[in-house]
């Protein structure tokens, strides 16, 4: 199954705690064999997730199995 991890930048998590309507959100996709696997995987690391070219990482808000 493949799950979407979301996220906010630092610079929107301060600048805009209660405003979400032009908030650019990080995500990445990653598959699992279900949903208790994939939050194992960001609480293993912290509650973070690396973005695929391990240039940024980020806080997760939510995970969504996607199709």
């Amino acid at each position: 199954m493949k799950f979407k991890f979301s996220g906010l930048s630092s610079y929107e998590e301060k600048e805009m705690p209660n405003f979400m309507g032009e908030a650019e959100s990080h995500t990445v996709i990653k598959e699992f064999d279900s949903m208790e696997q994939a939050v194992q995987h960001v609480a293993a690391h912290s509650g973070f997730m690396v973005t695929d070219s391990g240039k940024f990482a980020f806080h997760v808000r939510t995970i969504t199995q996607v199709d």
